[in-house]
C-alpha cells in the first residue's frame, strides 16, 4: 500500500498471526507499551488479526513489512473525531529492526497518510519517559513534546512519567524531507 525505502505499510495477513503471537510473548514489548508482561495465547494474536481486517472507519491499521517479513504494526485511532485529530500507535516486534530507522520510516509514511490522505489536523501519542528510542524517533519525525504526566506509571519497580507528544498538519508540511507521495 505505502512503500518507503525500508518498509511497506500493508494490510495484515493471516500469515502474520504466528509472528504476532511471538511478539506478544516478549516482556520488553509490554513494558515499552506501558503495560506489564503476561502470557498471551494465540487467540489474542488471532483476535488482533480479526480486528485489523474488519471495516472500522475509526481506525486505520497497517502491518509493517521489511525484507519481506512482518515486523510489527502501526495504527491511527479515533479517526472520526470531529476535530480531525487522531492517535498514533506503533510496535516493531522484531528486535533485529530496532534502532535502524524502520520505525521512523513507518511513522513518516503514516504521517503522510494521516495528513495527506485523511486530511487530519493533529496526530498525537503518548509513551513513557524510559522509551527513549521511541521518543528520539518521534522527535525526528517532527513531533513535539507537549507535556508530561508525572510519575503515573509503575514500570519495573518505579514510577515513571508519561510523555505526551503531537504534530500538527502545518508542522508536518513545513518539515517534510521525504517524498510527498509515499507511493512513489
Amino acid at each position: 500500500m505505502f512503500r518507503g525505502e525500508k518498509v511497506l505499510l500493508r494490510p495484515m495477513k493471516r500469515e502474520d498471526i504466528a509472528r504476532q503471537h511471538e511478539f506478544n510473548q516478549d516482556p520488553e514489548l509490554y513494558v515499552l507499551d506501558c503495560d506489564y508482561p503476561r502470557p498471551s495465547p494465540i487467540e489474542v494474536a488471532q483476535a488482533n488479526y480479526e480486528n485489523s481486517v474488519k471495516k472500522d472507519d475509526n481506525t486505520a491499521h497497517f502491518a509493517i513489512e521489511a525484507d519481506g517479513q512482518y515486523i510489527g504494526g502501526i495504527t491511527l485511532m479515533h479517526l472520526q473525531s470531529r476535530n480531525r485529530c487522531a492517535e498514533l500507535g506503533i510496535m516493531i516486534g522484531d528486535h533485529a529492526f530496532w534502532g535502524r530507522g524502520y520505525g521512523r520510516e513507518a511513522v513518516k509514511l503514516m504521517l503522510d497518510y494521516g495528513f495527506g490522505y485523511l486530511g487530519l489536523h493533529r496526530i498525537e501519542l503518548a509513551t513513557h519517559e524510559k522509551n527513549v528510542r521511541a521518543i528520539r524517533c518521534y522527535l525526528a519525525c517532527g513531533f513535539i513534546e507537549e507535556g508530561r504526566a508525572s510519575k503515573v506509571l509503575w514500570l519495573q519497580g518505579e514510577y515513571v512519567d508519561v510523555v505526551q507528544m503531537s504534530i500538527l498538519h502545518e508542522e508536518w508540511q513545513a518539515n517534510r524531507s521525504w517524498p510527498s507521495d509515499p507511493r512513489e
